[in-house]
């Protein structure tokens, strides 16, 4: 049973095969497994939402542009960037800390790490919080250092484990130099810097290019803009170099160096569009699905690759007013029909 306090929404999410759970922490590990409530996650609309979680809910607005509602533990919210555009899913957050009963970290953990789902912690915030993730379902957890009773569970995640979710230890202003030296240099030029510069320990080398990563994002100029003498395409050039350097270093994976690539458009739509669906790990005739595929420690491969082919059709999604090829539009549509039925 799920203690009282999480009221219209204490039903199970759906159990878990094979796994043993203390009674009180079936919807709390349902969460951290599958990144939902109840079939409702961060890609959900609110009309989907309502569908899922029902209408005894409490909303507010911030303006034309952000959404947020509530089911008393349960929050969920959207944005948009103007009045008559479709709301596009921020994020859903479990608040632990409202219930009567406080969870415990400790119990919480050695639930999930029965079922085959263990959390990973992260470096604490430095204000008295510990952080752990599951990073696959991408569900960050928020605790109390002190007493150890859980805050929040949050998807998605809005830190990471290794070397994105670690402090750096070079300075911001290091990262800018050497980004803007980098972006004047040609590949062969590139390659011989960073054979003298990356780190020989494979840890802090995914760290130094996460590190670089971070600083050439805050540079990278918007399109038709020009900065430091370079136009647009230079920078795109770079970014892509780091992006790749990310992935070969491990700091990210394909599903993530894609999504990426498409929000901080460094490639022309159809082209973007094409490395979307190349990367999709599964075809639609075999992708897992809700229906098909419980959440379970033996099914974990092909449950994440329906993950990948998710979000990876749903950052196409966001270029298809912008993609000439109709083959690619209609695939991506595809795609997209499954959306609610993928992991």
């Amino acid at each position: 049973m799920v203690p009282e306090a999480v009221g219209p929404l204490s039903e199970d999410v759906g159990p878990l095969t094979n796994r043993q759970v203390s009674p009180g922490t079936t919807f709390f590990t349902d969460f951290v497994v599958t990144g939902s409530v109840r079939g409702a996650d961060a890609t959900s609309t609110p009309a989907e939402v309502t569908g899922l979680l029902g209408d005894a809910f409490v909303e507010s607005r911030t303006g034309p542009g952000q959404l947020l509602r509530s089911y008393h533990l349960v929050e969920v919210a959207w944005e948009r960037e103007q009045e008559g555009e479709d709301w596009r899913g921020l994020y859903v957050t479990v608040q632990a800390h409202r219930l009567d009963v406080p969870l415990s970290v400790d119990a919480l953990a050695s639930d999930l790490e029965r079922a085959g789902f263990p959390l990973v912690e992260v470096a604490p915030d430095g204000v008295g919080c510990r952080r752990f993730v599951r990073p696959d379902s991408r569900v960050a957890v928020l605790v109390d250092e002190e007493s150890g009773q859980v805050l929040a569970m949050t998807t998605p995640a809005w830190f990471a484990p290794g070397a994105r979710g670690e402090p750096s230890p070079w300075s911001r202003e290091s990262g800018r130099d050497q980004v803007r030296h980098l972006v004047g240099l040609g590949a062969a030029e590139r390659e011989a810097w960073a054979r003298r510069r990356a780190p020989g320990e494979a840890e802090e080398a995914a760290r130094w290019w996460w590190f670089l990563w971070g600083a050439c994002r805050q540079l990278l100029p918007d399109e038709g803009e020009r900065r430091f003498g370079h136009d647009r395409s230079v920078w795109e050039v770079l970014a892509l170099w780091l992006l790749g350097a990310c992935e070969a270093a491990g700091v990210l994976d394909r599903t993530d160096a894609v999504r990426e690539i498409v929000r901080y458009g460094l490639l022309e739509p159809d082209t973007a569009v094409r490395a979307c669906l190349d990367a999709i790990p599964v075809s639609r005739a075999d992708v897992a699905t809700r229906e098909s595929t419980p959440y379970a420690r033996e099914n974990l491969e092909a449950v994440n690759a329906s993950r990948a082919a998710k979000r990876l059709a749903l950052a196409a999604g966001e270029l298809l007013p912008r993609v000439r090829d109709r083959a690619l539009r209609a695939e991506v549509a595809a795609w997209l029909e499954l959306r609610t039925r993928l992991m």
